[in-house]
């Protein structure tokens, strides 16, 4: 099986020839799909290919979002489990497929409870979620009956998720693109909401990187932004010599003034700073499905205000954003 087929197949942008660069995203698609042939996706594509196609009893209320139950799988169990195991390390969750709870790295349930109340009515809106990962929020999101939920994420892993959700729910509305922020230019004016959590430290022009947000957002389209930054009252950044956190991509941490400063000069107004805190270890640690190192190796062992490096500790903060009209 040719994964980048798959992945091609799904073309539900055509369903905008007005609106969309179709033969631009054609051309990107097609790019980006070579990454699912590469022999190294095999650990995900050839698990994941023996999977059978079956949609069972989705619950999508709670803070795990549940696809199926133990009963109503009609494959192999141990199938299922060497899929589910391939996708190590599982970032956010909590989630369940057919009664296999997978308990990730992050409590995505706990940044969800601060953001829901600040989302406008989804109700046959087109969304966002830059830096999808596995689509938790996504899926979060599905059961208010947007009329797309679009997740972006370059990394090839991540789309298998997606393959599992394709499988398992089946859901037109709900598609995934192996796309990065710099491909926001191919939506233009085009969203009502956006996600951007746990983006933008990562890129290396903040700047350039917010603006092509906002071109990608209808005027007065809703931008949700959750940061890792430092504490402090004045808007400064802090720029890592090097590492920060023991990973080499963040690039800079920003106060909260100085978020608030960025949006503003970036296509957006009526900011709000909705919530701050510091990162905790119930919300960010090491589990059974995520074994590598995480907050608890970050953090300096005898004062945890400081990363290893000996920089402030991260605190995350949250802003809502209205694109300017």
């Amino acid at each position: 099986m040719k994964w980048s087929e798959v992945y091609l197949s799904g073309r539900w942008y055509e369903s905008y020839p007005s609106q969309l660069k179709g033969d631009e995203i054609a051309r990107r698609r097609e790019k980006a799909a070579q990454a699912l042939d590469r022999e190294s996706s095999r650990v995900w594509g050839d698990p994941i290919g023996k999977l059978k196609d079956c949609r069972g009893t989705v619950d999508l209320s709670g803070d795990c979002p549940r696809i199926g139950t133990e009963e109503e799988y009609p494959g192999n169990r141990e199938e299922l489990m060497d899929a589910l195991r391939s996708l190590m390390p599982w970032r956010k969750g909590p989630l369940s497929y057919f009664g296999v709870d997978i308990d990730a790295e992050w409590r995505s349930n706990l940044k969800w409870d601060r953001v829901a109340p600040m989302l406008p009515d989804l109700k046959g809106k087109r969304v966002c979620d830059v830096g999808c990962n596995n689509g938790y929020y996504l899926l979060r999101m599905l059961r208010e009956e947007p009329e797309l939920l679009l997740g972006i994420d370059p990394v090839a892993r991540y789309w298998f998720n997606h393959r599992l959700h394709q499988l398992f729910i089946g859901d037109d509305r709900f598609q995934m693109e192996l796309f990065g922020a710099e491909d926001l230019d191919l939506f233009p004016r085009f969203f009502d909401v956006v996600f951007y959590m746990g983006i933008l430290y990562h890129r290396r022009s903040p700047i350039d990187s917010l603006s092509a947000v906002a071109g990608a957002m209808k005027p007065g389209g809703t931008l949700i932004v959750e940061c890792s930054g430092i504490p402090g009252e004045e808007p400064y950044c802090l720029i890592p010599e090097s590492r920060y956190l023991k990973a080499p991509g963040y690039w800079f941490l920003p106060t909260a003034p100085a978020l608030v400063n960025m949006l503003n000069r970036t296509g957006f107004t009526d900011m709000e700073l909705f919530h701050t805190h510091k990162l905790e270890f119930n919300e960010q640690r090491q589990t059974d499905w995520a074994r590598f190192e995480s907050l608890e190796h970050f953090l300096d062992e005898s004062d945890d205000s400081l990363t290893v490096e000996g920089y402030p500790a991260p605190v995350r903060l949250y802003v809502r954003a209205r694109r300017k009209g």
